[in-house]
C-alpha cells in the first residue's frame, strides 16, 4: 500500500469511527420527522432538570445544599436524556445550526436566570410577558443573531 492509499484508508477509518461515535452517543445525522411541539418540550424537560442541578449546586456550602437532591435530580436528567434522545435527535437532524444556535441561546438565557437576584428574576418574567403581548411590534426593533457554524 502506498502512502496515499495508506493516508485514505486512515481517513476512512476515522470517519467510520467518528460516525460510530456518534450513533452510540444517539447523535443521528437526518431525521425526516417534522419538528413537533412535544419535541420541544422533551428539550424543555432536560433543561430545566439541568437548572435545577445547577441551582442546587449553587447551595454548596448552606444548609440548603443536600447531596440526596443532587444525586436524584442526576438520575432524573440521565433518565430524561435517555427518555428523549429521540426527540433530540429529530430537532438536531432537522437543522443541526438552529438546533445548536438555540441551546446556546438557551443556556445563555439559563445562565442568566439563575444568576439573577429576586428582584432580576421579577423584571425578567415582566420583560417577557411584555414580550409574548407584543411579539410583532418588539420584533420591529430587535435583532436576534445566530452564529454560523463551520
Amino acid at each position: 500500500m502506498d502512502r496515499k492509499e495508506q493516508i485514505k484508508y486512515y481517513e476512512d477509518m476515522e470517519q467510520k469511527e467518528l460516525e460510530h461515535q456518534e450513533e452510540v452517543r444517539g447523535v443521528q445525522d437526518e431525521s425526516t420527522e417534522p419538528i413537533t411541539p412535544r419535541h420541544l418540550n422533551y428539550l424543555k424537560c432536560v433543561l430545566i432538570s439541568q437548572l435545577l442541578l445547577e441551582a442546587n449546586d449553587e447551595l454548596k456550602g448552606s444548609v440548603g445544599f443536600k447531596q440526596n437532591v443532587k444525586l436524584q435530580v442526576n438520575k432524573t436528567s440521565k433518565l430524561l436524556e435517555g427518555i428523549y434522545q429521540e426527540g433530540f435527535n429529530t430537532v438536531y437532524g432537522n437543522n443541526p445550526e438552529m438546533c445548536t444556535n438555540v441551546l446556546n441561546k438557551i443556556d445563555s438565557l439559563i445562565h442568566s436566570i439563575k444568576t439573577a437576584s429576586i428582584d432580576e428574576l421579577v423584571m425578567i418574567e415582566a420583560l417577557v410577558k411584555q414580550y409574548k403581548e407584543n411579539k410583532d411590534e418588539i420584533n420591529k426593533t430587535q435583532i436576534t443573531e445566530f452564529t454560523k457554524l463551520d
